[in-house]
């Protein structure tokens, strides 16, 4: 604050001009509010006045806590005591006098509170229109093929249920509510006046004669259950009879569980059950998927409907990162290629070798053989592991030695986790603080493999708008957002659906550009 400020109020008021008087000016005097030391001020009102300063001078004790919070208190106790009694009582700031004062306003300046789920589009609600306009627009694709989705009919979905293993338990249903709060009740009596026996209601199997209490707040799943059956020769009739009345009390959804054997034999196996829905509304003719009918929360990453299972919403995950594991091709697995591994013990570096020997041995190279000499391939899958049967480049050992190839051309049976996987198992099983620490030097934020950074499930990728998906448009700038929406075309029938939507995104992007915010 400058020396002006702590001059004695009488030459303030010799010195001000003709139009600051008393009327139109807010007196201070004798402030001393924090390091303020009884300062006497007139300041001139319906203008802005700006004070400056260095830092500790007083500027926000000045403005803050003395003209503001006076002004606050004097308009609290101009109210009644009734209201009074619902507002906060401010301490009246330590000054001598303050004249001229009117009903005060603050804006502070603070740093927003960053939410990893926020975005421009979701704070402007643009992100809620592009929900809506996809759902009610969009041309959904199979996430796997590329096809247009289409509806199945009642003889595809009994054959993909007939075409499971012989001996196979399995659960017909009939979807009656879908991610919807409530206690439904009157969906449980319709049930069991519909003839069912049984619900399953939020995954759990349960009699209609006693259901459960419901908790009102929260969302719940409701089947019911059609029919349990075991696939076998001679019951084509009992299933498709079931199909038809599952598809008919479901409104064309069909939900499937079956039990499904997983392991091998010198693991074990062991039964788990899965959930398939069949749909006559959306599905893929050639990769047999079916899909949900297309909402808005469809796009929503913050639903458990559209949300991507794997980083929850976020659109990366915190893993082990590549680049820090294996920052040195040039060294070989047994020179510190791994640099997680450095500094292993004896034993550890024997179980380590050992989780690696059959690749290896497929792959065609050795614990000393530089990393620089496998193709890019075989390094991948080193990292990434890979199921089912794998192809393997060839590679080379040492200097002008070929790798001894399998007989089965590269190929191999089984699985492999990759040496990622294998980290990521260490380091949720340790128990040793130490452990943890040192593991966490070789992890990172990354963009989530699965959904590729745009937070959203397979299925709410696949639905497009002119060729682009709703993270491709989010992706865009505020310039490029507005140029391809601006040039969208709809048919005569969609204009009435499309208009009102895009108008609304159309006056928010123009706004931020208004802004500055085009970028």
């Amino acid at each position: 604050m400058n020396d002006r400020a702590t001059e004695p109020a009488d030459n303030l008021a010799e010195n001000a001009p003709e139009q600051y008087s008393d009327s139109l000016s807010i007196r201070i005097r004798g402030a001393r509010v924090h390091n303020l030391r009884n300062v006497n001020l007139d300041v001139p009102r319906d203008q802005l006045v700006v004070v400056t300063g260095p830092s500790g001078s007083g500027k926000s004790s000045l403005a803050y806590d003395t003209l503001y919070a006076e002004g606050q208190r004097q308009y609290i106790e101009s109210l009644s005591v009734y209201a009074r009694q619902f507002l906060h009582q401010i301490e009246r700031p330590d000054v001598d006098m303050i004249d001229g004062l009117q009903p005060t306003i603050s804006i502070d300046q603070r740093a927003s509170v960053r939410n990893p789920r926020s975005t421009v589009a979701t704070v402007t609600e643009i992100y809620d229109y592009l929900r809506l306009l996809m759902a009610r627009l969009g041309d959904p694709v199979c996430y796997k093929c590329g096809e247009p989705i289409r509806q199945q009919t009642p003889d595809q979905i009994f054959e993909d249920i007939m075409d499971l293993p012989s001996g196979t338990r399995t659960m017909i249903m009939a979807p009656i509510v879908r991610g919807r709060r409530g206690e439904h009740r009157e969906v449980i009596e319709t049930i069991r006046k519909a003839g069912f026996v049984r619900a399953r209601i939020d995954g759990q199997v349960i009699d209609v004669q006693e259901p459960p209490e419901l908790a009102r707040g929260q969302a719940h799943n409701i089947e019911a259950v059609v029919d349990r059956v075991v696939i076998r020769e001679g019951i084509d009739e009992r299933v498709r009879e079931s199909v038809n009345l599952a598809i008919r009390h479901g409104e064309g959804l069909v939900s499937v569980c079956y039990e499904e054997e997983r392991g091998d034999k010198a693991n074990g196996t062991q039964s788990v059950w899965r959930d398939v829905l069949f749909s006559t509304l959306y599905a893929c003719p050639h990769c047999k998927i079916s899909y949900e009918e297309v909402e808005p929360r469809t796009f929503s990453f913050n639903s458990p409907y559209g949300v991507c299972p794997k980083c929850e919403g976020l659109g990366v995950r915190v893993r082990f990162d590549p680049e820090l594991v294996m920052p040195n091709i040039k060294l070989s697995l047994g020179g510190g290629a791994i640099a997680s591994w450095k500094g292993a013990s004896a034993q550890a570096q024997r179980k380590h070798k050992e989780a690696l020997r059959e690749f290896m041995s497929t792959a065609g190279f050795r614990w000393n053989t530089p990393l620089e000499k496998l193709s890019d391939e075989v390094r991948e899958q080193l990292l990434h592991g890979f199921a089912g049967k794998g192809k393997l480049s060839p590679s080379h050992t040492a200097e002008g030695e070929h790798a001894t190839k399998p007989d089965d051309g590269g190929k191999t049976d089984g699985q492999f986790d990759g040496v990622l996987a294998m980290l990521e198992k260490e380091y949720a099983s340790t128990t040793s603080d130490s452990v943890r620490q040192r593991l966490d030097t070789f992890r990172s934020r990354m963009t989530c493999s699965a959904c590729h950074g745009s937070r959203l499930r397979p299925e709410a990728g696949s639905v497009r708008i002119a060729g682009k998906a709703i993270h491709e448009i989010t992706a865009m700038t505020v310039t490029q957002a507005a140029e391809f929406l601006g040039r969208l075309e709809f048919h005569e029938d969609e204009e009435p659906i499309a208009e009102p939507i895009l108008s609304e995104i159309a006056s928010r992007l123009d706004f931020l550009a208004k802004v500055g915010l085009d970028y």
